[in-house]
Order: C-alpha cells, then structure tokens, then sequence
C-alpha cells in the first residue's frame, strides 16, 4: 500500500489465484469505528473486516453477495475459528487474503488472513506481518432457514476464477 492511497475504507484490490481454489487481496485502512477506547480493534470486530473482505471476494467472482440475497439466500457461518497473533490498530493499513479452502453442495469454507504493512526495522521498505488468521465454515440456507444448495452461479463462478 503506497502513502498516496486515498484515506478511505477500500482503497484498492488485486485478485491471485491458488491451485486449489481462488484468493483475494483487499486492501483497507482500519476506521475509528472499529476501535476500542486503547485504539485497537475489538476482538468481536475483526468479523466485520472478514465480511467486508469475503463481499470484496464474492464482487470479484462476478456472483456478489447480492446475488444470493435476490435469490432469498444467506450464507449462514456454521463454525469459526479465529487466532489473534498482534493487535490491529486505527489507520493501520492492512491487506484481507481471502481464499475458499473447500466448497461442496451446500457448503462452503473461506481461510482470512490480516496483514498489516510494518516497517522493516532495518530502515528499509515495508513489509507485511501476518496479524490474524481466521477459518469459517458457511452453509447456505434459504431466508426460512432451511438448508439448500449453493446457487449454480455461484459455482461456476467461482470455476471461473481458476482460468487463466
């Protein structure tokens, strides 16, 4: 993240691809909003930033959550796991990798993992520190909350990631 990025929520983003399945980057600046009276994120909050990052993910594999709202479906999270390794803190920049790490008929699993950009203590550029890592565990279910399968859409979609 350069210091001429715009002070805003999402600054930018850039998609990679696994060999497994798809990743994204985004990129973000931790807001006020966020933060407790010690300036850090509160440890509930991280979830709000997994949420803007898997929409950011969903957006760039053309199916965006909207998609499934219209469709009067909800990805339910059925399991997470969460390791907090540094605090984040106000204005810190940030990257959200978000990749799914497994997908079948009904669920699907996304791996998240926090960077914050870090100076390199030997005076040189930045560098990335891994901050927090998160496993979530989603089914997809109807609005009734009834379970049903992940939209076709969705699928291909996320297929098409994969291509070159």
């Amino acid at each position: 993240m350069n210091e001429s990025s715009p002070r805003k929520i999402i600054t930018r983003t850039r998609a990679q691809t696994s060999s497994a399945f798809p990743s994204h980057v985004t990129s973000l600046l931790v807001p006020f909003f966020e933060v407790d009276m010690g300036h850090a994120v509160y440890h509930g909050n991280y979830y709000h930033i997994f949420e803007l990052a898997r929409e950011d993910f969903m957006r760039k594999t053309g199916f965006p959550y909207r998609e499934f709202l219209n469709r009067q479906l909800h990805l339910t999270l059925t399991e997470s796991h969460c390791k907090y390794r540094k605090a984040l803190y106000y204005e810190d920049e940030i990257e959200v990798h978000t990749a799914i790490t497994s997908m079948s008929r009904r669920n699907v699993s996304f791996s998240q993992l926090i960077y914050r950009q870090a100076r390199n203590p030997s005076g040189g550029g930045r560098e990335a520190e891994l901050c927090t890592e998160c496993q979530l565990y989603m089914i997809c279910v109807r609005v009734t909350g009834q379970p049903t399968f992940l939209p076709e859409g969705f699928r291909l979609a996320v297929s098409k990631m994969l291509q070159p």
